[in-house]
């Protein structure tokens, strides 16, 4: 087996058992934990990387792979950083969702396409600005349409009644400049492959 498959059978096979795990063992259930980054993030990994097995032309398209590892990975970074004293800790499903499958997508970024006979795509500068849509709308959700519905955000960083306006303001500022950060280290990452073909 190739480092490309093994990886990316490692990532879908990583998220598919954790959302039976939650699914099966978790009194509230799978589909609120749905709302959360981690799982959105998650499930779009799973989905992109399933699609590269199946259709390989799919790993033509590098701004998309960027985007799906910066999420896994920012979601990784993010709950290991600030949220396992907030959270259940490292269960089999957080242990899977927050380290394996980020681990795995940024091995993936990195040793994929080394000396393959075609080269990935070129990264732009503009790709990492473009991939903060998603958690912006991510951010939208959890600030208007869940607090509205009289829901918390499912991160006390992004609740208002837990931390205030101004603090979810600095976290959201915080946020996207280490999402940018991310992105432009991916895109570096992504230069230095090229060069080393």
């Amino acid at each position: 087996m190739t480092t490309r498959l093994v990886l990316r059978l490692g990532i879908v096979a990583a998220v598919a058992a954790a959302l039976l795990i939650v699914g099966v063992t978790s009194e509230r259930g799978l589909w609120w934990r749905l709302l959360t980054f981690t799982y959105q993030a998650n499930l779009l990994a799973a989905a992109y990387y399933l699609w590269t097995l199946i259709w390989p032309r799919a790993d033509a398209r590098a701004g998309l792979r960027g985007a799906v590892v910066l999420y896994v990975v920012m979601a990784g970074l993010v709950w290991n950083l600030f949220l396992t004293g907030h959270s259940m800790g490292y269960t089999v499903a957080n242990l899977l969702l927050h380290v394996v499958v980020p681990v795995l997508a940024l091995g993936d970024w990195v040793l994929v396409g080394r000396g393959e006979a075609r080269v990935p795509a070129r990264l732009a500068w503009w790709q990492p600005v473009a991939w903060l849509v998603f958690p912006a709308a991510y951010l939208a959700l959890a600030l208007l349409v869940l607090n509205d519905a009289g829901r918390r955000a499912p991160y006390f960083f992004l609740d208002p009644d837990s931390v205030g306006p101004v603090a979810v303001a600095v976290n959201v500022a915080g946020l996207a400049a280490g999402v940018l950060a991310l992105g432009y280290a991916l895109v570096g990452v992504g230069a230095v492959k090229r060069s080393d073909m």
